[in-house]
């Protein structure tokens, strides 16, 4: 009779534990379709006209760093070509050096074969349109009012970045608006955990689903 009692109260907790177990992984299931549904809707929500803005000037900027960092290479290759070629014609006897008066034209002329050889010129001119580029879009921010917290921290980043440029950013007002700016990033990351936290299941509800669950043999 014991093994009787035993073997018709066994399917009668194992379904049990299926339907809460079942609850559980729908309640997952649900927060899960919930959390793609929002991925989806930010995908498609346009993007704030400031944060386009953020990164147009990240783009300007990066380029404009990468041709200063060029165009310096190029004319220390110039001028320690143009060095070593006077080196050597300093060797040479007085009879054969050229007149004083012809000196700065003769170093004029091979700075300028060795600009059109080397492209120091070209460098220089595309990092000046780089620059030309970045602050018509430092200039924007004023003209582009944010639509979001998003918005906001994108404009104080491209003011903050635009001031990099000046001698002295330890004064007013550089250090007040990087602590307004880091203020803002930490509320932003604050509301975005904020409206996801709901979507995570919680580690309560896998604990019950953990309880609940038929353990084998």
């Amino acid at each position: 009779m014991a093994d009787s009692d035993n073997t018709t109260a066994l399917p009668f907790v194992i379904q049990g534990g299926r339907k809460k177990g079942c609850a559980v992984d729908d309640e997952a299931r649900s927060n899960g379709v919930a959390h793609a549904e929002r991925r989806r809707a930010d995908f498609l929500t346009p993007l704030d006209p400031c944060v386009v803005l953020l990164q147009d000037w990240e783009q300007a900027h990066h380029m404009a760093m990468v041709l200063c960092r060029l165009q310096q290479r190029l004319e220390i290759r110039i001028r320690n070509a143009l060095a070593s070629s006077e080196t050597e014609g300093g060797l040479q006897n007085d009879q054969q050096r050229p007149p004083q008066a012809s000196v700065p034209t003769d170093r004029q002329t091979r700075w300028d074969d060795l600009d059109r050889e080397i492209g120091y010129s070209r460098a220089r001119a595309a990092e000046a349109q780089a620059i030309e580029a970045e602050e018509e879009i430092v200039d924007a921010v004023a003209d582009t009012p944010a639509q979001s917290i998003a918005g906001v921290i994108a404009k104080l980043k491209i003011i903050v970045g635009g001031g990099e440029t000046m001698a002295d950013t330890s004064a007013f007002p550089w250090p007040q608006i990087q602590s307004t700016l880091a203020d803002l990033k930490a509320l932003g990351e604050s509301e975005v955990d904020a409206e996801t936290s709901g979507l995570r299941p919680s580690v309560s509800a896998a604990k019950k689903a953990t309880k609940h669950h038929p353990r084998r043999g």
